[in-house]
């Protein structure tokens, strides 16, 4: 009799939940059992790089969504750092505390939540450089280590670096592989062979080195064993002029039907991105929705995408009057998506770019934590319903230390194949600066509900950008159907 195994990636589950298990289900000799869950009692959160150097500033930020209840404790340490973690002040669901990471230089930054807030930890890192190749707004959402990661961006080519940051905060080794494919092709996978990284450190890769003068690269980052927060960034550089930087955000795993949601309405570039990591090529079609239409367009109906090949497709002329949440639909087989903003002010030849990520549905509350309202700098949040109308609630939350009350809530009705954008600035008075943090959740009943907010500050010399991708903390885990071992403890 063949006996199940939980695979690792499943037993990581487990142990980051803090949940025990000693029972296996063997479906030949006990009736099959629904699907199972546990509360989420410990999470985690790596911030991959912290810069802070003249004209390089890196913040960080954290929260709890109200989607966690009880009491916990949440505690923040530099990656290598050898002194005890630091504990947060905060305390209940629906708080936000800013300017963390300040001291720390040159390496990663952990969050670790324990107890019911660990189901609502959110943690949101973005880096403000000024000059040469770090000028531009650096984004990203703070992931959990894993064993598998997916990145659709990044480019090699001359003035372009691109950085693939592997950081691992358990106390064991983690060993990674990278598969990459390109505009080109795939790239030879003995490359990206038998990266290691020690505990409770980080490896930096530069792409260059696995796949040299490539563009429109994508990556599926396997840890074979151990665990690590993977995460991808570019840096533009042309001769003398900033062309931008950003992270890449993680994207869904490969489906015949993926969304990209938040592709903001405004001057410069905008292009979809389509990797087919598989044997075989596909056909795909986009479909569109704005503010005020759904549609594929005739050229967008059938884009062939060679097997193991990135296709970029500019759809700039169509997101000059509108956002837009771009639908990927493969006829053939999964395929992996994403979007490329490259963001122009004025004549100036100074630009800045930001990566787009595919994403699901928001499940429940989903917390932005960095909102930063000042004159030239600008925040709006990008939601979209493709199949139903939906009504979403946008809640300031209190973040530690900001005096005044909150602004109230707004109800957001978005209407079917429709994109909505709200300026957050508006909560406050026309002029008023500060900090802000919101939550978004939407109404039950709604229509499935996609969300980005989309960072742009106008600089003196040129724009500054970064997107962010809307998430739901997840209150609970699914377990695996287990059985006994009736041969653990027996002496052989």
């Amino acid at each position: 009799m063949t006996r199940p195994v939980l695979s690792l990636a499943a037993v990581v589950v487990l142990l980051a939940t803090g949940v025990a298990v000693d029972e296996l289900v063997d479906p030949a000799v006990t009736p099959v059992q629904v699907s199972r869950t546990a509360a989420v009692v410990g999470s985690s959160a790596v911030c991959p790089d912290l810069r802070q150097d003249a004209g390089v500033l890196t913040r960080v930020s954290a929260g709890v969504s109200t989607g966690a209840g009880g009491a916990g404790r949440i505690v923040v340490t530099p990656l290598r750092g050898t002194t005890a973690p630091t504990a947060l002040s905060l305390t209940r669901p629906g708080q936000v505390v800013v300017g963390l990471g300040g001291s720390v230089d040159g390496d990663a930054f952990v969050v670790r939540a324990e107890g019911a807030l660990a189901a609502g930890l959110e943690v949101e890192q973005v880096t403000r450089g000024e000059r040469g190749g770090e000028r531009g707004l650096a984004g990203l959402r703070c992931q959990a280590p894993s064993t598998q990661a997916w990145f659709v961006g990044g480019a090699t080519v001359v003035g372009d670096a691109t950085l693939l940051v592997l950081a691992n905060p358990d106390d064991t080794p983690a060993l990674v592989d990278v598969t990459v494919w390109s505009a080109d092709g795939p790239v030879d996978p003995r490359s990206g062979r038998g990266i290691s990284v020690a505990p409770r450190s980080r490896v930096a890769v530069r792409m260059d080195e696995l796949a040299p003068d490539e563009s429109l690269l994508a990556l599926h980052v396997v840890a074979q064993r151990g665990r690590v927060a993977a995460a991808l960034r570019q840096a533009r550089f042309d001769s003398r002029t900033p062309g931008g930087v950003d992270w890449v955000p993680q994207a869904q795993p490969p489906s015949t039907t993926v969304v990209v949601p938040g592709l903001p309405q405004g001057p410069g570039r905008r292009v979809v991105l389509v990797t087919n990591p598989g044997p075989d090529p596909t056909v795909v079609q986009l479909e569109l929705t704005t503010a005020d239409s759904q549609s594929v367009p005739a050229e967008l109906a059938a884009i062939g995408v060679p097997a193991g090949t990135t296709v970029a497709t500019d759809i700039t002329q169509l997101t000059d009057r509108s956002p837009m949440t771009v639908t990927v639909r493969s006829d053939g087989g999964p395929v992996l998506a994403g979007s490329f903003v490259y963001d122009a002010q004025g004549s100036s030849p100074v630009k800045d770019f930001a990566y787009g990520g595919s994403a699901t549905p928001l499940s429940g509350p989903a917390l932005i934590t960095d909102v930063v309202i000042d004159r030239p700098t600008e925040s709006t949040l990008l939601l979209s319903a493709p199949g139903a109308d939906a009504v979403i609630d946008v809640r300031p939350v209190q973040v530690l230390g900001e005096d005044g009350p909150l602004p109230p809530a707004r109800k957001v009705v978005v209407r079917a194949g429709r994109v909505v954008a709200v300026r957050l600035s508006s909560f406050l008075p026309a002029g008023a600066t500060g900090r802000l943090a919101v939550e978004v959740t939407p109404q039950p009943g709604s229509g499935p509900v996609y969300a980005a907010r989309y960072l742009r500050e106008r600089g003196d010399r040129g724009p500054l950008t970064t997107l962010l991708t809307l998430q739901s903390a997840s209150g609970q885990v699914a377990l695996p159907a287990v059985r006994r071992d009736e041969m653990v403890g027996v002496s052989r």
